[in-house]
């Protein structure tokens, strides 16, 4: 999974965006509603609540870094068990 640099987004944020947009909106006002006992869908609100959701998802993710890479070189790297503090393989 390839993900998207410090103020860039692909193609993948967005679908997780549009995802996150329909699972907020379904769970922030159709589950009340159907706790209340009654089964009202008042779609201005929850379209509002979907597009604040996609919003919030994909500005979350338009200003995160992307991870650094740790670059670990084989021949000066051992494997130690954490146990008995004994080298499993060997640096060269």
């Amino acid at each position: 999974m390839k993900q998207s640099s410090f103020l860039n987004l692909n193609l993948q944020d967005l679908i997780k965006g549009l995802l996150t947009a329909i699972g907020g909106a379904v769970m922030a006002i159709i589950l009340p509603s159907i706790q209340a006992g009654n089964l009202t869908l008042d779609w201005t609100t929850i379209w509002h609540t979907a597009v604040a959701a996609g919003l919030a998802y994909l500005s979350k993710n338009l200003f995160t870094p992307t991870p650094k890479t740790i670059q670990i070189d084989p021949s000066k790297t051992s494997v130690v068990d954490s146990k008995t503090k004994q080298p499993i393989i060997k640096s060269n």
